[in-house]
């Protein structure tokens, strides 16, 4: 017996023996003292580094002791009488329980088992239930309970696979001992023997279904301790099939039986046995069974689990690597040992263990080293990598040509032939032409990535990427690894070649235009190796990495500029298209210099949509689609034709001015000659003639306001256009220039609340503006509720006709109403640019910090608190963070903000609005 458990029982001895023969509710503090302490003990041996399976078996050992008291006190009150003899009972423990593993939170599963005939319970049977499940509940226990007899236990078993599952793993606990060892015998001829092959497929099925709801991937940004790939419920789901052969719940029979090799067993045992210790820790952190590893959990557990920052890392990062290198290592064994089951067949070896399975039949057909059955490759040889390493690269050429996948068993040889990727075959003319054949295929590269990456060739032949592997990007914006993040990029970019999606048609046909996609797969491949080394910025580093690829695998001079300018500016596009002006020829100037031409222009939108779509499922916006549509269109036409695009660029205000009097009636004569008069050109660049129709309709319906019996000079006129193909609405407002006036109107915005994802601002020479805004509700979607139409409109008016009415009270109303949205779990870093340099006339403002609702109307009041104007914004909001950018001049001259000292303040002034709210959702 371990020393620990004769401590423990022990103590129950000191601390339990004098409750006798009273109910076991009527010493509850005793009960409660005993679990205190023991508990106690339990979770300074986990904060001492001890293993999680050693944790877990203790925590059950401890529910055993207590159990067995409770057990016999609750049996001796409920004795007849008159015989004084005990009823046939035993207490089964089941489940995780059951297996002898218990997180600190996690249910305690019990069947109590009797030899009653028919339905009823006998009094005494059921008095002595009622004692042992009412102290568990006092005591704080979530308890799962059923009483049945050995045959309705067995019905039920029949009839329900989870609760067959509870019951595989039965452990008696107390009472009646005959009885258990009567049921497991009876369990397993009428429950297993005959139901294998059922019971496999239905275990099958339901971890392709768990996969699927928990995200399908190991490399998720929040895992599912419990449930997610490669969580501890793929291991347990592997010993339960292997039960039904050799009626033990280990992996030791999978050795040597063409499943597991002794090196992977001790490593699957260690990933368990980390996760294990990863959910105690939870449970201990939280108070409660937590099985997701959230965000902000993560550096907490990082420190208790005693991890360090080596090189530089943060200790989360270093945990969460850890954490998904164990998780891949039980999803890729109990995935590969799956598909050998879904494939229905067995070999010699293995059938010994599955004999429900057929053997493997003779139906192989050869190919070149391999062979082909089933729609996989199979070797021919054990030694076929160690006769020709070339092979290796070959495999997966074939995989691509033909279709096929890898059969478990040439994965397997493929991982422990790793070895015969030196640096010589890395340089190697015959791997380099297989392999940049591979990345030219059109539509068909992710796949074979995966396959490569699954058996870890990828990482070994560019270890470049290998540096990503199973590296946490705890952050904002990106949902996975850094290297599952590269392969759904990849993936997004191979989907485009079949898509059908109206929305990424014309993302296709750049796609089919270009004749080698082999610089852009390598571009998406190379694009976040920076993140490697944690280079700020990362691309710069991922510039470099790729330059030394692009070397190592001789790309012509040509491809290699294209693939370190792609790499290097993978952002820049997204980035210039949400952040800066797309209405002036500079912005668009500034993109054509970078790209140099349309051939980098395509690759680069296409990156731009596969890394964008790769982030996260919000990553994409039809906003954010709209900017950059716009701004490749405009690039795309300088690069074609400088001198046409400078000519439609010219504004002739003449030619412009008579197209819009044709639209409207001769009584619009003089608006329209203040309109053209008064309107600066950056608003001609930016708006065709029928838009300029509709804002000088708008300004009539400002002055007949105006002219109004009940007139409200400050008032504007508004107008609201849905656009819900594109996702938003774009509002218009006309009105007098005055101060705050920004403000107030975003202020009218958050109080619905809705989100502002652009400002545009044009003051006319007779001190009237025409300010417009593009709005999405809180879902990314166009507004269309003429409720939120009033409610803005009302709160507008009521702000711009009161001075100095307050919209703060109204905004943290509808912040205390959205507090059910979107969780944040990191605190997003606040950075504030002031540039001179980027714009020729204006300053620009660049923030980046944590989103909330109203923080665009606390950064506009105190621009214009300090003197600025502000001539044009963008604002991004994704995941919880806000990216805007502001043009902005001195409200005083019109000039831009040079002075040091101003520029200083200006930056502390506006650190101050932004800490001014703590909440997680932004207009």
């Amino acid at each position: 017996m371990p020393r620990h458990l004769d401590q423990v029982l022990a103590h129950a001895e000191n601390q339990l023996a004098s409750t006798g023969a009273r109910r076991p509710t009527e010493v509850l503090p005793l009960y409660k003292k005993f679990l205190t302490i023991e508990e106690h003990r339990l979770r300074l041996q986990h904060q001492a580094g001890a293993g999680g399976r050693e944790v877990c078996s203790r925590h059950a050992n401890l529910i055993d002791v207590l159990l067995k008291h409770v057990f016999r006190a609750a049996t001796i009150v409920a004795q007849s009488p008159d015989t004084g003899t005990g009823i046939p009972l035993a207490l089964i423990a089941l489940g995780g329980y059951g297996r002898g593993e218990l997180n600190p939170f996690s249910d305690v599963d019990v069947m109590f088992l009797h030899e009653g005939k028919g339905r009823k319970v006998p009094a005494q049977l059921e008095q002595i239930v009622e004692q042992i499940l009412y102290l568990l509940w006092d005591i704080g226990f979530k308890v799962g309970h059923s009483t049945r007899s050995i045959k309705e236990a067995i019905t039920e078993a029949n009839r329900d696979m989870l609760t067959k599952t509870a019951m595989l793993e039965s452990r008696f606990v107390a009472g009646n001992e005959r009885l258990a060892n009567e049921f497991r015998a009876r369990f397993r001829a009428k429950c297993v023997e005959g139901h294998e092959r059922q019971y496999v497929e239905a275990r099958m099925e339901d971890q392709a279904a768990r996969h699927a709801k928990f995200g399908d991937s190991v490399y998720m940004q929040e895992p599912n301790v419990k449930n997610g790939c490669g969580g501890l419920r793929d291991y347990q789901n592997l010993l339960w099939m292997t039960y039904f052969k050799e009626g033990t719940v280990t992996t030791t029979h999978l050795v040597g039986k063409d499943w597991l090799s002794e090196p992977e067993r001790r490593r699957l045992e260690a990933a368990y046995d980390f996760l294990l210790r990863v959910r105690t820790d939870l449970h201990y952190a939280t108070k409660r069974a937590t099985e997701v590893l959230r965000l902000n959990m993560q550096e907490q557990v990082a420190q208790r689990l005693n991890y360090g920052e080596p090189n530089g890392q943060l200790r989360s990062e270093a945990f969460m690597r850890d954490y998904y290198e164990h998780s891949r290592n039980i999803f890729r064994v109990t995935e590969r040992i799956t598909e050998q089951f879904v494939a229905g067949v067995a070999t010699d070896r293995t059938r010994s263990l599955f004999s429900f399975l057929p053997l493997t039949g003779p139906e192989k057909i050869p190919l070149e080293s391999f062979l082909v059955r089933q729609g996989k490759l199979f070797a021919e040889g054990r030694d076929v990598f160690e006769k020709d390493p070339l092979q290796m690269m070959r495999v997966f050429q074939l995989a691509q040509e033909k279709q096929l996948d890898l059969s478990p068993e040439l994965e397997d040889l493929l991982n422990r032939s790793l070895g015969e990727v030196t640096r010589t075959y890395q340089y190697g003319k015959a791997p380099r032409e297989i392999f940049l054949a591979i990345m030219s295929n059109k539509g068909e590269v992710g796949r074979i990535l995966r396959l490569m990456h699954r058996v870890d060739f990828l990482g070994r032949y560019l270890p470049e990427f290998g540096q990503l592997t199973c590296l946490v990007q705890h952050e904002f914006f990106h949902r996975y690894t850094a290297d599952e993040h590269t392969l759904v990029c990849i993936d997004k970019l191979d989907a485009l070649a079949r898509t059908e999606d109206p929305k990424f048609l014309g993302y296709r046909k750049l796609f089919e235009e270009m004749p080698d996609p082999l610089v852009l797969y390598l571009a998406l491949l190379l694009h976040d190796t920076g993140k490697a080394v944690r280079a700020r910025p990362h691309s710069e580093a991922s510039a470099v990495f790729a330059q030394r690829v692009a070397s190592r695998l001789q790309l012509s001079s040509e491809q290699r500029k294209s693939l370190i300018l792609l790499v290097d500016h993978h952002v820049t596009l997204s980035n210039i298209a949400q952040q800066r002006n797309l209405d002036d020829p500079a912005t668009v100037l500034e993109l054509a210099n970078i790209v140099k031409d349309e051939k980098n222009l395509n690759a680069l939108m296409l990156i731009t949509l596969a890394d964008g779509q790769g982030t996260s499922a919000s990553g994409w916006s039809d906003w954010k689609e709209t900017l950059v549509w716009q701004l490749y269109y405009a690039t795309t036409q300088y690069l074609r034709d400088q001198k046409s695009y400078y000519e439609q660029s010219k504004i002739e205000r003449d030619t412009v001015q008579t197209a819009v009097a044709g639209f409207l009636s001769e009584d619009y004569a003089d608006e329209i000659e203040a309109h053209f008069e008064f309107m600066p050109d950056n608003y001609f660049r930016a708006h065709e003639v029928p838009e300029i129709v509709d804002h000088l309709k708008l300004f009539r319906k400002f002055l007949e306001n105006l002219a109004s019996r009940n007139a409200r000079p400050f008032t504007p006129a508004i107008r609201w256009e849905p656009f819900p193909a594109k996702g938003h609405t774009r509002v218009s407002f006309f009105t007098w220039d005055r101060e705050q006036l920004l403000a107030k109107i975003a202020g009218s915005f958050s109080v619905v609340p809705l989100n502002i994802l652009s400002v545009d601002t044009f003051t006319r020479g007779d001190h009237t503006v025409l300010n417009i805004f593009h709005v999405c509700d809180t879902k990314g979607r166009a507004v269309t509720d003429q409720r939120d139409f009033d409610l803005v409109e009302k709160t507008l008016r009521n702000s711009v006709e009161k001075e100095h009415l307050d919209l703060r009270a109204l905004i943290e109303k509808a912040r205390r109403q959205t507090l059910h949205g979107p969780r944040q779990d990191v605190d997003f870093p606040t950075l504030i640019a002031i540039d001179n340099k980027a714009h020729p006339t204006s300053t620009l403002i660049q923030i980046q910090t944590q989103d909330r609702v109203g923080l665009l109307h606390d950064l506009l009041t105190c621009l214009g608190q300090e003197g600025v104007t502000i001539a044009l914004s963008r604002i991004s909001t994704q995941n919880g963070a806000a990216t805007d950018t502001f043009y902005v001049t001195d409200s005083a001259n019109r000039t831009k903000i040079t002075d040091s000292q101003r520029i200083a303040g200006l930056q502390k002034k506006l650190h101050s609005a932004m800490e001014a709210g703590t909440c997680a959702k932004r207009e």
